[in-house]
């Protein structure tokens, strides 16, 4: 009996760490697609029209760990006040979010299938960009871009006659001028970004599995300990 009581213990103990995992894990999800929502946001116009999907995976990433958030809340509920009810209904919707993580982090890593067919049309973006001298909005997203991201030119500062302060450090004309392409950072940024958000959210999904176990293990252990009382 003694063995029974230790045994649950154990589990419900092991939940509740579990439960604030998901909380931190569930904010640190909100975190990085608030701060990655914001910054592709601001190069959303840069992005190739066939990659403008891209701009979704922060959003599916602040949803799904806001809803995580809330759930571990009733996780706890549910271990505290022993109810079974609660416990199935956590681990249910536990594993109904695992299913939407994968989804999201498949759709991450899957948007961008063919890096080089990416590489070729952030390319062309880019270049296009830098050709539209006569547009207001095209110069602002290029000094953007190149402050931001500290590079100047598509393929470096020789590939432009004039240099703008957006070239330079601070916009100090008299500092170094950053020496990289634009194209290539901007790529490399776009690709860490989406990794970062997929690994994150892949990562969380693991844990959320474990959970939904001890979840139910916790349940059916109440259950027991109902039914040996009942009889």
């Amino acid at each position: 009996m003694c063995t029974m009581g230790c045994a649950e213990g154990i589990v419900k103990l092991l939940m509740f760490a579990a439960n604030v995992i998901f909380m931190l894990g569930g904010l640190a999800l909100v975190i990085v697609g608030v701060l990655y929502k914001l910054n592709l946001d601001d190069y959303t116009n840069a992005l190739p029209s066939d990659y403008q999907a891209i701009n979704w995976a922060p959003t599916l990433t602040i949803v799904v760990g806001s809803i995580i958030f809330v759930i571990a809340f009733l996780g706890c509920c549910g271990a505290i006040r022993e109810s079974t009810c609660l416990l199935t209904t956590y681990a249910v919707i536990l594993l109904v979010i695992f299913l939407l993580q994968i989804a999201v982090g498949v759709f991450v890593f899957l948007e961008i299938k063919d890096k080089n067919d990416f590489k070729v049309k952030i390319d062309n973006s880019i270049t296009q960009l830098f050709s539209q001298n006569d547009d207001a909005s095209s110069r602002e997203l290029r000094d953007f871009i190149q402050s931001q991201l500290k590079c100047c030119g598509p393929k470096g500062p020789s590939f432009i006659t004039d240099k703008p302060k957006s070239c330079y450090p601070n916009e100090d004309v008299h500092s170094s001028i950053y020496t990289e392409g634009c194209i290539n950072v901007f790529y490399d940024f776009i690709i860490k970004s989406m990794e970062i958000i997929g690994i994150v959210v892949l990562t969380l999904s693991a844990l959320e599995v474990v959970g939904c176990v001890f979840s139910l293990c916790l349940s059916s252990s109440i259950k027991n300990r109902e039914r040996r009382f009942r009889y």
